[in-house]
């Protein structure tokens, strides 16, 4: 007999305070570490990785992003949630896209006794939700709905076991929008790793529970275009990307000439994106002296010398 393996749909790692899904361990101690106290883990053990692969990818039907084999005719619709285990509030956040257009952004926060046992999980369904509620107040009949939590997918469907209080009301609710006509595609994307509204939905959490992130939004407008449906859109991102103001472009109707522009200052901005260099941080802090701190962040450290020297300059004139 080999040795056996632990295959975790679903887990939890208390020391970095994230998520674990579809994970494979070769001992039972690594695996207790993400499955022990944790409600609604889901595990097994094995006794060859062939059926430990197997049994993670059996469950439902979703789709990876990467694959780029989802829908793009329709409403696309990014959902995530956070948790603050200090005041054991979690949140949820939803953020809507057509044509790479945003057109709403919706966030809260809350606190719920089942929730300390799932933590973030709680606000990533109750995002999930408000998506299909938000497609179906718009008259949509299908909705891609983009994740980085496997279940939102699994719990929906039925494909997963609901032991939880949260799980089982989230299935119930699901299945009543899907029962009104629309159609739910679920696509599955990795957090963390630069996508633009995944990365948007996840700071619009942490907003809500005053946890700090990585500024990737702000950092990423810095030398980018985002195009926004409203004002009301782009204050949204203002609150959490304050220095990219310039670069959040509100379009104004859904003409063709609007969509033709929008598509050539894409192009245009892709095709002239560079580093910032000393010359635009002169120009930058003449024109806009108190927002220039995201920017003088992505000066090199020569760029940077040249810019104290030139602040000297100006206070001994």
């Amino acid at each position: 007999m080999g040795k056996k393996v632990y295959a975790i749909k679903e887990g939890f790692n208390s020391t970095t305070n994230e998520k674990i899904e579809n994970k494979i361990v070769g001992t039972w101690a690594e695996c207790l570490k993400y499955v022990k106290g944790v409600k609604g883990a889901k595990y097994k053990s094995f006794e060859d990785i062939n059926s430990a692969k197997k049994f993670l990818s059996d469950a439902g039907n979703v789709f990876k992003k990467i694959d780029n084999n989802y829908p793009m005719d329709c409403l696309h619709i990014y959902v995530d949630g956070s948790y603050n285990s200090t005041t054991q509030q979690y949140s949820y956040g939803m953020v809507a896209t057509s044509n790479n257009v945003v057109i709403h952004i919706e966030s809260g926060a809350g606190v719920n006794d089942s929730a300390k046992n799932i933590r973030q999980i709680a606000g990533e369904l109750e995002g999930a939700i408000k998506g299909c509620q938000y497609a179906l107040s718009k008259g949509e009949k299908k909705v891609v709905i983009f994740h980085d939590y496997v279940g939102i997918c699994y719990h929906a469907t039925g494909s997963w076991e609901r032991k939880e209080e949260s799980s089982k009301e989230y299935y119930s609710k699901m299945q009543e929008l899907m029962g009104e006509g629309l159609e739910v595609i679920f696509v599955k994307v990795d957090s963390h790793t630069g996508d633009l509204f995944n990365e948007l939905v996840d700071e619009k959490c942490k907003e809500k529970l005053d946890i700090n992130s990585d500024k990737v939004v702000e950092k990423w407008l810095l030398k980018n275009v985002i195009n926004v449906a409203s004002d009301e859109v782009k204050q949204e991102i203002l609150t959490i990307a304050p220095s990219g103001g310039n670069n959040i472009i509100v379009i104004q109707g859904n003409n063709n000439e609007n969509n033709n522009n929008v598509c050539n200052k894409e192009k245009s901005n892709k095709e002239e994106i560079k580093p910032f260099e000393f010359n635009d941080i002169i120009n930058e802090y003449t024109l806009n002296p108190g927002e220039i701190n995201g920017v003088i962040d992505n000066l090199n450290s020569l760029d940077k010398t040249k810019f104290i020297i030139y602040l000297l300059g100006k206070i001994n004139k």
